[in-house]
């Protein structure tokens, strides 16, 4: 699933159409509503599909803000900093082997996972030679499902050369 974000009134091809995956949107609209809250407060359902948006004034605004943050730097210090908080998440024990590290359940044993031989690496981390899982590779934990929504410049760049030249958008 993805939001589409359509330009209300397009000034060149580069302003017809955005599109984020939910992983990589979700941040992005956390990170515009948190920063640029007095604007973004007029698009009430930045995470749903609804056609809520901004209108090309709104729009002008929010770009001009984005950009003298991406041009201070302030923006890659957001990235640094989301980057930072991701990796210092605690690991989830798996639902999938419930924490052991190999998967015992019906789909396990058809697969053979029970008693497939590790990998070296893995080997030194759980202490065992045999039994996997699928959904942890064998560890028992998996990354915070926080983990999954990855914020970068790059993509805040991307949107805002979108609104640049969209004269206000839509959320689809």
């Amino acid at each position: 699933m993805g939001m589409d974000v359509y330009g209300r009134a397009p000034k060149s091809e580069k302003g017809e159409y955005f599109r984020n995956n939910v992983w990589w949107w979700h941040p992005l609209a956390d990170f515009i509503c948190a920063n640029y809250g007095d604007i973004a407060r007029h698009c009430a359902e930045w995470h749903t599909n609804s056609g809520d948006g901004l209108d090309a004034e709104q729009t002008e605004q929010l770009v001009r803000a984005i950009k003298a943050d991406i041009a201070s730097g302030m923006v890659a210090e957001f990235a640094r900093r989301y980057d930072e908080h991701i990796a210092n998440l605690p690991r989830q024990d798996c639902g999938w082997c419930d924490a052991t590290g190999i998967r015992t359940d019906s789909v396990g044993f058809e697969l053979g996972m029970h008693d497939k031989e590790l990998p070296d690496e893995i080997k030194s981390i759980v202490g065992r030679s045999y039994g996997w899982c699928n959904g942890c590779e064998g560890i028992g934990t998996t990354e915070s499902f926080e983990a999954s929504y990855p914020f970068d410049v790059e993509n805040v760049q991307e949107f805002v050369e979108f609104l640049e030249h969209s004269g206000g958008f839509r959320i689809h």
